[in-house]
């Protein structure tokens, strides 16, 4: 829901959404994205990788493992993951 709302150019509204996934699902794989979206979008790349790379570790499936990759590779090229 927060990617969609990113989507509709409401960014404000998608990071509220994401620091509620993450202060209500911690240690889960869309627990650890959220936190890693909410690094990324304040700059902290390096922080946001950390997080995204514990979403891979939790991530049940292959195909979302290589997604995740896809977002850890851009944070460690230090772009934001919003976008």
């Amino acid at each position: 829901y927060g990617r969609r709302l990113q989507n509709e150019k409401k960014g404000t509204e998608a990071m509220e959404i994401f620091q509620a996934v993450a202060k209500r699902f911690p240690q889960t794989v869309y627990g650890h994205l959220a936190e890693a979206r909410i690094k990324s979008a304040a700059g902290d790349f390096a922080g946001a990788a950390a997080e995204a790379t514990q979403a891979q570790n939790a991530s049940p499936t292959d195909a979302q493992k290589q997604s995740i990759k896809a977002l850890i590779d851009r944070l460690q090229s230090k772009q934001d993951i919003n976008k």
